[in-house]
C-alpha cells in the first residue's frame, strides 16, 4: 500500500522517510531474530493472545515479499525441534 508520499522506510515500515533517515535503530536479522519471530508466529497460530509489544514487533517486522520464504524456513526449524 502506497501512501501519498510514495516513500516507505524498509527499516520501520513507516511512510515519509527512507531507511537511511530512519530514527529507529535497525535490528540485526540473526538467528535470535528469526527464533523470536518463529515463536511469536507459533503462539499466534495456537490462538494465544500476544501482548501489545509483541504484536507491534511482529507487525513491524512483517515483509510481505519475504513471508512465504520465511514461513517455509520456520516450518523447517520447527520440525527440527
Amino acid at each position: 500500500m502506497v501512501q501519498k508520499s510514495g516513500i516507505q522506510c524498509y527499516n520501520c515500515k513507516e511512510y515519509r522517510h527512507v531507511a537511511r533517515e530512519c530514527y529507529k535503530p535497525k535490528r540485526a536479522k540473526d538467528a535470535a531474530y528469526h527464533w523470536e519471530k518463529m515463536l511469536l508466529c507459533k503462539q499466534e497460530e495456537a490462538g494465544i493472545q500476544l501482548n501489545a509489544k509483541q504484536a507491534d514487533w511482529k507487525d513491524n517486522t512483517d515483509d510481505e515479499s519475504d513471508d512465504q520464504a520465511l514461513e517455509a524456513h520456520y516450518i523447517y526449524m520447527a520440525k527440527l525441534q
